[in-house]
Parts: C-alpha cells; sequence; structure tokens
C-alpha cells in the first residue's frame, strides 16, 4: 500500500511541476526586448519630425505624446507618405483610429486618418498621461495597426468594415485582437504588454471599461505568447 502511495506521490509531483514549467512557459518573455525610455528621447523630437513628419499633423503640444507617436510610427514603413492626425479629444476610450470622414469621396492613396485621444480622465478613468513613455508607444502602435489596415482595403471595403465593426461584437473583438498582432508583429508587444499590465492594475479606470478590454482584446499572457513566436520568425 505504501509503495502505491509512494509512486502516486511522485508522479504528482512531476506532473505540479511539469505544470509549473508550462505556466512559466506562458508568462515569460523569450527573446530580446527593448524598452523606451523618455530620457532617451527627449532630445530626438526634430530628429524625427524631420525623418517621420511629412504628412503628418500633431494638433498637441505635449512632447512626450508627440515623441511617442513618432517613435511608434516608425516601427511602420509601411505607413509611409500616409497623411496622419493625431488630436486630442474627449472620447470613451484611450485611444480611437478613424479614416477622416470624407474617404469615401478620396481615392485610397490620398485619404487621410486621425488617431484620437482621450483627453478627460472623467469618462473611464484612463488618461493617457498616466501611461509611460513606453507603454504610450505601445497604445499608439496599436493604432497604428488599424490605420494600416484601413489603408488596405478600398472605399466599399472600408465602408462595409466600419459597419460592421459598430454593429458586430463579433467583428469588433476579431478587429482588436488582430490589431493587437500586428503590433507585436511590429516591434512593440513589450510596449504593448506595458500598457495592458499598466492598464489592468490602474484602479482609478472603469470597472466597465476594463470588462471591454479584457472581451476585445488579447490578455497579457496572450501577448506574451505572440511575442515569443513573432521571435522565432524574426
Amino acid at each position: 500500500m505504501f509503495k502505491y502511495f509512494l509512486v502516486s506521490l511522485i508522479i504528482g509531483f512531476l506532473s505540479s511541476q511539469v505544470s509549473a514549467q508550462k505556466n512559466h512557459l506562458s508568462t515569460t518573455i523569450n527573446c530580446d526586448t527593448t524598452k523606451f525610455e523618455l530620457a532617451d528621447y527627449v532630445d530626438s523630437l526634430e530628429y524625427y519630425k524631420h525623418k517621420f513628419g511629412r504628412k503628418r499633423h500633431l494638433h498637441v503640444k505635449d512632447e512626450k505624446l508627440k515623441l511617442a507617436f513618432y517613435v511608434a510610427l516608425s516601427h511602420y514603413p509601411e505607413l509611409k507618405g500616409i497623411k496622419i492626425c493625431l488630436k486630442l479629444k474627449a472620447i470613451p476610450s484611450t485611444m480611437q483610429a478613424q479614416p477622416e470622414a470624407d474617404f469615401i469621396f478620396r481615392n485610397k492613396k490620398n485619404r487621410s486618418y486621425k488617431i484620437l485621444v482621450n483627453n478627460d480622465k472623467n469618462i473611464n478613468g484612463m488618461f493617457y498621461k498616466d501611461l509611460s513613455f513606453n507603454s504610450l508607444v505601445g497604445w499608439i502602435g496599436h493604432e497604428l495597426a488599424h490605420v494600416l489596415d484601413y489603408s488596405k482595403k478600398d472605399n466599399i471595403k472600408l465602408l462595409s468594415f466600419i459597419t460592421s465593426y459598430i454593429f458586430s461584437r463579433k467583428d469588433m473583438k476579431k478587429t482588436e485582437r488582430e490589431a493587437d498582432r500586428e503590433t507585436i508583429k511590429h516591434g512593440l508587444g513589450t510596449q504593448l504588454l506595458d500598457g495592458i499590465n499598466f492598464f489592468h492594475r490602474n484602479k482609478k479606470i472603469s470597472k466597465r471599461y476594463k470588462k471591454k478590454k479584457q472581451d476585445f482584446y488579447l490578455s497579457p499572457k496572450e501577448i506574451i505568447v505572440n511575442i515569443n513566436e513573432n521571435c522565432k520568425t524574426d
């Protein structure tokens, strides 16, 4: 009897070790990562404006936000020549990427897009100024992933996409999760993870907004899995 008990104990211990290793792997990033510190970029705004500022209109005074935009944009070479505006506005989410309203009358190559940044922390408790520079880069990277997606669609497909996004929770979830994956593919996975971890730890953010993030976006563990998978393809 003791023999069987000992065998069961050993099997149980080994199983727990395998489980622990799997859990460890799911929460560990197994490749080189970069963390962006504001102090490393404070003197680089003019450089980024010169290199990436063509057809960009940043209607903000916050230099941290401007720098975060340019650093994120530097990871999206496909957006070269695309008109993008950055604006502050009271909106129900942290940020939103949208085509300008006149897109339906323009050729795909001549469209303009805007990234709106919420400047009213009383709406949902999330305020962009509370984000670290690293997190801000990741958050903007997510919005640029949306812009990249929009830029690939012709007018009819883009109009259809907007309609389905607004009225279908399934399509909204698919779109947001794909934007997260695209952000990771463009080398901003750890920045995205930093922002999401901050989001979930922040007690000022409304429960409703947190629930939406949990339902529609990749979880921290899923982000880490995608970062590791992306590292294998580099």
